[in-house]
């Protein structure tokens, strides 16, 4: 994971019975390199270590090391910050193609804030 522990944790996570779909609770660290010059002062979230972190929460959902080939959908709606939300929410869907691929879907939320709304394709490597 290239993310994992630098960018965010996981405090909490939970997956159901069929394995497909997962909630993780994360916590966005503040001392991260990414936050000296993303904006310095006023840090962000890089819309780019949003989407993998999406990707490495579905390679543990999976138990599979993924790729991201195709991004179909993928929204911004609000700018996450670790000063203002210091604590975000990942829903993730990842379901299995015939193909050996996974159709994802994820939302990034805290509260009644969504900061990101995900739909893409993953392959197995």
């Amino acid at each position: 994971m290239l993310l994992q522990n630098k960018f965010y944790k996981v405090l909490d996570s939970t997956i159901d019975a069929g394995g497909n779909h997962g909630q993780y609770r994360l916590a966005l660290l503040p001392d991260c390199e990414v936050y000296k010059g993303h904006f310095p002062g006023h840090a962000v979230c890089p819309g780019v270590f949003n989407i993998e972190t999406i990707k490495e929460c579905a390679m543990m959902l999976t138990g599979r090391k993924l790729a991201m080939p195709t991004v179909k959908q993928c929204r911004f709606t609000a700018v996450a910050s670790p000063a203002v939300c210091p604590q975000v929410d990942l829903d993730l869907t990842a379901t299995a193609t015939a193909a050996g691929a996974y159709l994802v879907e994820a939302r990034i939320t805290a509260g009644d804030v969504t900061y990101v709304e995900f739909k893409g394709e993953m392959t197995a490597l």
